[in-house]
């Protein structure tokens, strides 16, 4: 699970940032339900605040770690600086497998990698400089074997070559999944040719979706997927059809003459799955985008709920919903802003004690502008 992420000089953020998902016990227990990081991580703020930078920037961690050896060498870095400067950027996540806690650092250009470094436990375990390694413990000798390249990840590099030692931090990298990447959002990150396919094929990922969407007052009562041969394509394709009862009568929909609302559900609802079953971490831009505002406590639920999660999968995401801060409370909803063109960020709980009390709500205060994170009234 991702414990605090950052960066410095990235995107919208000059003097950088940090998102902590560490919860401390100031924070009641009806919240944390007794972890001591949050599963679920809300960003508010106002248009072009620089919500989606701070989402872009983890992102961009995930697939540096999990899939830049295969960048092309003639391509930059897929990020950018603070208004294009040539400047290097710093980033970092930390995070834990349950047992070991681990903290990974990254100094970049578009053009290349000036250094990395891992610590495990707050010792550090390796450490590059341009492409040579400067240091590595006695455990992780195997990493040896590699060559790094100007704009490889070491961790990524390490994949290639399947340095055994390196499976423990390559395998956080990849336990994700993302509708934001360095070009913005991703209308389709998951299809919903794909997300059939994989219904059809698991049963527990179907029931899941099918029990989603018939208890969220759609009218849905149930879903079927049939396979088609496509004769033209050569190749086998899955057809959802949604069932009604009309008048006592069951009639049936294609996925085509559902809602926006549906469709984005239907196909999202296997990214959810995916990363309850896998413990992994699910990055939304615009959580609540084309679903009706009931529904947002019912996905988070699936992230909230001990029970239900048990693999500690996470959930990190923007909205413009103001009321879902009455669910996840001051300790986990994030306030970005701007001013002069410069994002900055906190934590709602690093506010004053006094103006966000535990007993008190939330919305009223966020919306009168008093704690920021609002789009300013113009004339």
């Amino acid at each position: 699970m991702v414990l605090s992420f950052g960066a410095r000089n990235v995107f919208s953020f000059k003097e950088g940032f940090e998102v902590n998902l560490s919860l401390d016990k100031n924070c009641p227990s009806e919240i944390s339900h007794n972890k001591s990081f949050a599963t679920v991580m809300a960003l508010k703020g106002a248009n072009a605040s620089g919500k989606t930078s701070v989402l872009k920037t983890l992102a961009f961690l995930f697939d540096f770690g999990k899939r830049s050896f295969n960048y092309l060498k003639e391509d930059e870095i897929p990020f950018d600086s603070y208004f294009g400067n040539k400047n290097p950027s710093d980033m970092y996540v930390v995070f834990s497998d349950g047992n070991d806690i681990f903290k990974y650092e990254l100094e970049v250009t578009t053009e290349k990698v000036l250094s990395e470094s891992i610590y495990k436990n707050d010792a550090l375990i390796i450490e590059r400089k341009a492409n040579e390694f400067t240091y590595i413990d006695e455990k992780y000798q195997d990493i040896k074997i590699i060559k790094l390249k100007d704009k490889s990840s070491l961790i990524s590099t390490a994949a290639q070559y399947e340095v055994e030692s390196f499976l423990e931090v390559f395998s956080f990298f990849v336990r994700n999944l993302s509708n934001v990447d360095f070009f913005g959002l991703r209308d389709e990150f998951i299809n919903y040719e794909n997300a059939s396919k994989n219904y059809y094929e698991n049963s527990n990922l179907f029931e899941f979706a099918k029990y989603v969407i018939t208890n969220s007052d759609t009218g849905i009562i149930d879903i079927l997927i049939k396979e088609h041969e496509n004769i033209e394509k050569k190749e086998k394709e899955y057809i959802p059809f949604f069932k009604y009862l009309i008048d006592g009568k069951e009639e049936y929909l294609t996925y085509l003459e559902q809602s926006s609302g549906v469709k984005s559900l239907y196909a999202q609802l296997l990214a959810y799955q995916l990363m309850l079953s896998s413990g992994g971490i699910l990055i939304l831009d615009e959580f609540d985008i084309n679903l009706h505002p009931d529904l947002l406590p019912i996905l988070i639920d699936f992230f909230d709920d001990p029970e239900k999660n048990v693999n500690d999968a996470q959930l990190i995401f923007t909205t413009h919903n103001a009321e879902i801060m009455e669910k996840l409370k001051k300790y986990r909803t994030v306030l970005v802003n701007k001013e002069d063109n410069e994002s900055f960020l906190y934590r709602m709980d690093e506010l004053n004690g006094e103006v966000l009390r535990n007993d008190r709500p939330l919305t009223p205060i966020y919306n009168s502008g008093r704690i920021g994170g609002k789009p300013k009234p113009t004339l």
